[in-house]
Formats: C-alpha cells, sequence, structure tokens
C-alpha cells in the first residue's frame, strides 16, 4: 500500500467518525505520518508514465562508484522518454528512509526544457545554468546545491535511491536554489506525465586500517 493510499484511508476514517451523534463518536485514528517520496506528495498526480533511463548503472541498477561519497561524487547521466505538450521537465533524486522524518533529497533539478531530455554527468553545483538548453538546480537536504553523491554507512545493507522525472504542462515560475517544499508546491496540478527508476547502492567492505578499520559514514 502506497504512502497516498495510507493517508487517503486515514482522511476517509476520519470522516468517517464524524458521521452521527457526537457522544457515540470514536476517537479519530491519527493520520498516517511517514516519509514520502515527491510523486506521492504533489496533488493531482499524472497517470501518464515516461520511461526514465541511466546508461551508466551497473548490474540491478547499482550507481556507479564515481557517484556516490565514496568515489569522485559527480552526478551521473539521465535520459528520459519525451511527453508530448510538455513544456518543461524536473528531476528529483532522493531516497526513503524509515529513521528519518523526510526523505532524503540527494538532487533537484527544474526548469529542464522541454527539448532537453537527459542531463549528462558531472553536472556542477550551480543553481542556474544559462542558454537555450539551461535549467535551474535546488537545495539538496545537506544544504548544498546540485547533486549530492550518497554515502551509505559501511555495513548497511544497499540502500534504494529513487530517480523520479516529471514532465510538467508549464515552466515553474521559481528562481533557481529553492528547497523540495517549494518545488512540490509549484508542480502541483501541473505534473502531465511522470516517471522513476529505482537504484542502489552499498558501501564497500571497510579496508584495514588498523584495529578500527575504515572510519564510518556520516551521510546516507
Amino acid at each position: 500500500m502506497t504512502v497516498r493510499t495510507l493517508m487517503q484511508a486515514g482522511a476517509l476514517a476520519l470522516a468517517a467518525a464524524a458521521v452521527g451523534p457526537a457522544t457515540h463518536a470514536a476517537p479519530a485514528p491519527a493520520l498516517f505520518q511517514a516519509p514520502a517520496l515527491v510523486q506521492d506528495r504533489v496533488l493531482a498526480r499524472a497517470v501518464a508514465n515516461l520511461q526514465v533511463t541511466a546508461p551508466n548503472l551497473g548490474a540491478d541498477n547499482l550507481l556507479p562508484l564515481s557517484a556516490t561519497g565514496y568515489g569522485r561524487e559527480v552526478s551521473f547521466p539521465v535520459s528520459w522518454t519525451p511527453v508530448p505538450g510538455a513544456k518543461s521537465y524536473a528531476l528529483v533524486f532522493e531516497e526513503l528512509d524509515p529513521q528519518q522524518p523526510r526523505a532524503q533529497v540527494f538532487w533537484i533539478a527544474y526548469n529542464i526544457p522541454a527539448e532537453v531530455t537527459s542531463l549528462g554527468h558531472s553536472i556542477h553545483s550551480k543553481a542556474e545554468f544559462q542558454g537555450p538548453q539551461g535549467f535551474m538546480q535546488g537545495q539538496n537536504s545537506f544544504g548544498g546545491i546540485g547533486y549530492m553523491a550518497p554515502k551509505p554507512p559501511v555495513g548497511d545493507a544497499p540502500h534504494h535511491y529513487h530517480l523520479e522525472v516529471f514532465a510538467l504542462s508549464r515552466t515553474l515560475p521559481i528562481k533557481g536554489g529553492e528547497r523540495i517544499d517549494k518545488l512540490v508546491s509549484e508542480m502541483n496540478n501541473r505534473v502531465i506525465a511522470e516517471g522513476e527508476l529505482v537504484v542502489s547502492y552499498q558501501a564497500p567492505r571497510p579496508v584495514d586500517n588498523g584495529p578500527g578499520g575504515a572510519p564510518p559514514s556520516r551521510r546516507p
């Protein structure tokens, strides 16, 4: 059951509890609280789909080392199928972690022109790129602009990251460097198609650096 379905079920339960004499009303159940992906947060989600691909992934959609905090920490190439009628695209790269109050955002790119259906590797941490193929990047969950390389802790099971691409009915009236909440608000009711690619990564085994081994990671 998805986050959206659970939230809708909670709302229906609240409405049902309000019907009938107040003296006999059952206690209202708490609404479902959990981290949610952007695709579950945005209002009026699209029914059309687009396909998201990343040619540099390894087997089982494994992130390349260069795109992680254990490598060069640079973004990886991403492509998606064009959507007729789209005026712009937005990209979000995030992770759901039950131990975190919100999804962890590693990359936000938006106002990608309608004729652009891919982003290359090693994109710089810049809020706005000018030119006919220019676009904007927002803040990640770690306070930076642009791509933040995942770095799951050593010893963890593989972490899974959601790469979401949204085709929008307009260019969003926001500047570069915005936070995810602002992006979601502006995307509401403007998504005409969406797609998702789930990728994973597991930290390399620690190298023997003495009794303590490799130092622990501090990032997801």
